[in-house]
């Protein structure tokens, strides 16, 4: 029987709930956000697989890739659409060229994170782009095993946890499934993103000048959302909302995006690590553990390493970690260097977890409470808005004062 002891212990891919053959393992959210699975006693036999397809309790061992790559897709049209260098895209489709199933994340029609497949080129639209929530897996472990047994391949895409945790419901090797991990900084937690997402859309519909019509409604729909957009420039992406209001006879003025750049708190909280699940801070599947066959990324400070290879469009490292992903990472369809995989650590957590927050527990303690989540973000993170904020608060109450009790002193003198 499964017993998580530690918060850490666990990366939520629900395996453990997948395998269990009596379904009496349930994903339990707890008060931060996160899946911790949760066992029925009553029907549990004892027969152990969940503990044996954990892939925390049977981790894989350390590895190093065959290749490395800084790649850029050829086609300048799927790059400007991805988050960096668009070659999840080129591996991706000459799997559904081949007849295949790619899986991957995507936006369910509430924005929440989730695992979705497509036999489609158009479907792959869907799963591009980065998306900074844990995503949740449902059956999708079971699907994948379903169109294997088929005689389907398969592509997945997944963080390292998730890959590792599909390799193990697995339990075996399948000629025809082809693993992509992403190299991954942590997971941050589904409640803050929706909570946050509620409150950003809140405060856009209370704008008068979001959007002048004389017939608009209070009502503010989403119609897209982008961690990653690269209008401003790939190094320095914007997080991007693209807001409509509904108008009285039914139909909805698109509003331009919101380009919040690196000011958004929930972004801010992000690259801060304020909000990450518990083992990301010691996260197991580092240094290729996940066993997949193709790792791709950020190439982050290919600038200085290879400022060739960067025109600030996206570049993507790629990591080709067995002769399967080889086969599957198409070099015609790209521009690519060769490279180390020792060169760019520096610049990416690829052996490191990432840093704790040091007041993370203490903002988990009041996210509950709070009449703001975006305010609570921006105390713990520090934003620019809030430093401003914060700095004029001091200079009302400390600096202004004393300057004038000063001023009033010099000229009483003067006045005597």
């Amino acid at each position: 029987m499964i017993d998580i002891k530690r918060r850490e212990d666990c990366c939520g891919c629900g395996t453990c709930e997948q395998v269990c053959p009596k379904h009496c393992i349930s994903l339990i959210t707890d008060t931060e956000g996160y899946w911790y699975p949760h066992v029925d006693i009553n029907y549990c036999v004892n027969c152990h697989l969940c503990e044996k397809a954990c892939p925390v309790i049977n981790q894989e061992q350390e590895r190093t890739p065959i290749k490395v790559y800084a790649a850029i897709n050829k086609d300048e049209n799927i790059r400007a659409k991805s988050a960096s260098g668009g070659i999840f895209t080129v591996v991706a489709e000459k799997v559904i060229n081949q007849g295949g199933v790619v899986f991957g994340v995507r936006f369910d029609d509430d924005w929440n994170v989730i695992f979705d497949y497509t036999e489609t080129i158009e479907g792959l639209g869907a799963f591009r782009r980065s998306k900074y929530v844990q995503a949740w897996l449902g059956n999708t472990y079971s699907r994948v095993k379903d169109f294997l047994n088929k005689g389907r391949l398969v592509l997945f895409v997944g963080t390292p946890c998730q890959v590792a945790g599909l390799r193990r419901f697995l339990n075996k090797d399948f000629v025809n499934l082809l693993l992509m991990d992403l190299l991954c900084e942590g997971v941050p937690s589904p409640k803050v993103w929706k909570m946050y997402l509620e409150e950003e859309t809140t405060r856009q519909g209370e704008k008068d000048t979001i959007c002048q019509h004389p017939n608009l409604k209070n009502d503010v729909l989403i119609k897209d959302i982008s961690f990653r957009n690269k209008s401003l420039g790939w190094k320095k992406f914007s997080f991007a909302i693209t807001f409509a209001k509904a108008t009285s006879d039914g139909k909805k003025e698109l509003v331009l995006p919101s380009y919040i750049n690196r000011e958004s708190a929930y972004m801010q909280a992000m690259f801060q690590y304020l909000d990450l699940r518990p083992i990301c801070y010691e996260c197991p599947f580092k240094s290729c553990k996940s066993h997949s066959d193709i790792t791709i990324a950020d190439y982050w400070g290919i600038n200085v390493l290879h400022p060739e290879m960067d025109d600030d469009k996206g570049t993507s490292m790629v990591y080709i970690n067995t002769v399967k992903g080889a086969d599957f990472f198409d070099l015609n369809s790209v521009n690519c260097l060769e490279t180390t995989y020792e060169e760019a650590f520096s610049f990416n957590n690829v052996v490191t977890s990432s840093k704790k927050h040091p007041y993370r527990e203490k903002f988990f303690s009041h996210i509950d409470n709070t009449r703001s989540i975006i305010h609570l973000l921006d105390k713990y993170t520090y934003t620019r808005s809030f430093r401003m904020k914060r700095k004029s608060k001091l200079i009302a109450k400390y600096i202004l004062p004393s300057f004038v009790y000063k001023s009033l002193k010099f000229l009483w003198r003067k006045i005597r």
